[in-house]
């Protein structure tokens, strides 16, 4: 045992001096690694992360990301334009409206770039997630033409697919919605909203819900009628994205003619049994028209022209200049007469060879009236009297019989998401819809190859 100690203790020994031969470095083995800043990185720094804490990566992140889905990096030209556009028309229309701090609070703590769209489940790209209000995914930033930027704030019915990408569509709504469940998660709403639509929400099948039949249920889109939270969201991001001509005819689609049994439209009546008809701005009935635009004469039962008559009972006729009745010809039955309304009241044309003609032409042989048996009609002198041009009777639009539930809803839905901005956030959001409105117009006039 003596022995094993000893030569224990030499081979100790003899590492020792063997390490003492060799130089120890003072550089640690786990070297730091040094980021050079773009010019790009720098101008992030100074517009999203010091003003605001947000991260802006525009690089592709895994941790960042849904790695369920195939996608690829956004192209750094994109990336520098969809920064300058996102800055100027979301971060600078809060900041303009409610101020810088309030952003800081409570704006997404990251935003990251996807060059691709992603697909849900069920085939629709999905256009954009947010996730417990601290990041954002921003898709399809390779699709983006700095060149041909374009807003649609007229149209919420325009078609979504097209080219070049709607901006309002697939990034500033998006925003502005996930940007309101933020709020509403620190801040709730009135219970009452969720009671206004109660029981018509499509939890499972809102896909199956087109956009533009959505009002008549009560809701602004689709997606909106998949539970209270996204109608809230959905109903804040289309108010204040869209001009109010566009916003009314969401409202204009929630107004929905009533039927009977049958599919017929019903029509209002007075307390007589009469129709009620549309008016115009001077009070006068608003004249039916075809699809040529021409006026259309009531019919009676036989499917024959009703005349219109004076007071005493006597049949009305066009006249000429001169005031004399208008006469019949043969070319007039051969073509067949139609009618517009003019400055002064009815106005009869015929259509021979693709051109419009005034029944004052006379072509062909004259048309002469007949006995109810078809014998010709003479005067007093034996002359056969003419037919002349008679004023049909015309039909006028008619007052609908309405459900007016949907736009009653969205406006009383509205009007809470109105209250709630201005209580809880001290924002006027007919205020942030002008100024969001007006930047997103700027939005395409602006320079997004030079960072400024």
């Amino acid at each position: 045992m003596k022995y094993i100690k000893i030569f224990m203790l030499l081979g100790v020994m003899t590492l020792m001096h063997a390490c003492s031969n060799d130089d120890v470095s003072s550089d640690s083995i786990f070297k730091e690694e040094t980021t050079v800043q773009s010019d790009f990185d720098k101008w992030l720094q100074a517009n999203y992360t010091e003003p605001y804490n947000i991260q802006f990566n525009y690089l592709y992140n895994d941790n960042l990301s849904d790695l369920r889905y195939n996608v690829v990096p956004a192209s750094i030209t994109n990336s520098k334009a969809i920064a300058i556009l996102v800055k100027h028309v979301w971060l600078d229309a809060y900041k303009e409206v409610a101020g810088e701090t309030f952003l800081k609070q409570n704006t997404f703590r990251q935003m990251q770039l996807i060059g691709s769209p992603e697909y849900d489940g069920q085939g629709k790209i999905v256009l954009g997630t947010a996730e417990a209000g601290l990041k954002i995914l921003l898709f399809r930033i390779n699709e983006l033409d700095p060149n041909n930027v374009y807003v649609n704030q007229d149209n919420p019915y325009a078609d979504k697919r097209s080219k070049p990408l709607d901006l309002n569509h697939w990034y500033f709504h998006t925003m502005h919605h996930e940007f309101s469940h933020i709020l509403h998660q620190k801040k709730s709403y009135s219970t009452e909203f969720q009671t206004i639509s109660a029981g018509k929400y499509h939890t499972g099948d809102w896909v199956n819900v087109d956009n533009a039949d959505a009002p008549a249920e009560g809701f602004v889109t689709g997606y909106g009628s998949s539970e209270p939270n996204e109608d809230f969201a959905e109903i804040y991001s289309t108010y204040v994205t869209y001009t109010p001509e566009a916003w009314n005819k969401i409202l204009e689609k929630g107004v929905v003619q009533k039927v009977d049994e049958s599919g017929a439209p019903i029509y209002a009546r007075d307390k007589n049994g009469n129709y009620i008809y549309q008016t115009d701005e001077n009070g006068n009935p608003i004249p039916e028209q075809n699809a040529d635009g021409d006026l259309v004469p009531v019919k009676d039962a036989n499917g024959n022209i009703v005349y219109d008559t004076d007071k005493d009972g006597n049949y009305l006729y066009f006249k000429d200049a001169k005031g004399n009745r208008i006469p019949v010809y043969t070319i007039h039955l051969e073509n067949g007469v139609n009618y517009y309304m003019g400055t002064n009241g009815a106005v009869a044309y015929f259509v021979y060879n693709n051109k419009a003609y005034s029944i004052t032409t006379k072509v062909g042989n004259p048309v002469y009236q007949l006995t109810a048996e078809g014998d010709t009609v003479y005067d007093a002198k034996g002359n056969p009297v003419p037919e002349y041009f008679k004023i049909p009777k015309f039909e006028y639009k008619k007052q609908p019989e309405v459900d007016t539930f949907g736009r009653d809803a969205i406006l009383k839905k509205l009007e809470i998401v109105r209250i709630y901005f201005r209580d809880s956030w001290g924002i006027d959001l007919d205020k942030l819809r002008e100024v969001v409105l007006r930047r997103s117009k700027e939005a395409m006039t602006l320079d997004l190859d030079n960072l400024k």
